[in-house]
């Protein structure tokens, strides 16, 4: 039940991960500086960016971890014979290795930028970093799902 329950939340703010670095890239991109609250809307804005990732990450290395099966199988395949059997599986390298890396990579591009982008010295340049960092965020996240095109047989959606 509780497998059942992350991998719902986990497929569910996949799409909200998504769209927040899309969203927050074109608001950094495109926002207007005509507005007093601009500084606040825009710590609003890149503080929940890199708050969805990192609950989009915490809920996979709580599967990673703890509750996935085929989770399990990667590393105890790694432990016992090694990273190269490991590498040979498609699947067990996507969910073993690909994904989480990938995952740990976005969070990981996510915070700089956003570290980066608050101490730029103006505004434009804090919105010009927040707008870059989010479509590299974006870009890497892409890369971590598991399209079904792919060979994974993940659907877009997974329900109860």
């Amino acid at each position: 039940m509780l497998l059942d329950t992350v991998l719902f939340l986990h497929s569910l703010i996949r799409w909200w991960v998504l769209v927040a670095c899309l969203s927050t890239a074109a608001y950094a991109r495109w926002a207007g500086d005509a507005e007093p609250t601009a500084s606040a809307r825009d710590q609003r804005v890149g503080k929940l960016f890199v708050a969805s990732v990192d609950v989009q990450v915490l809920l996979g290395m709580s599967l990673w971890f703890a509750l996935s099966p085929l989770s399990r199988v990667a590393r105890q395949l790694w432990a016992e014979r090694g990273f190269g059997a490991l590498w040979a599986q498609p699947e067990l390298r996507f969910f073993g290795v690909i994904h989480p890396a990938l995952a740990l990579l976005g969070a990981l591009t996510a915070h700089a930028i956003w570290i980066a982008a608050r101490r730029a010295p103006t505004r434009e340049e804090r919105r010009r970093r927040l707008a870059l960092g989010a479509a590299a965020t974006l870009a890497i996240l892409l890369a971590a799902v598991p399209w079904p095109f792919l060979g994974h047989e993940r659907p877009w959606f997974r329900f109860w």
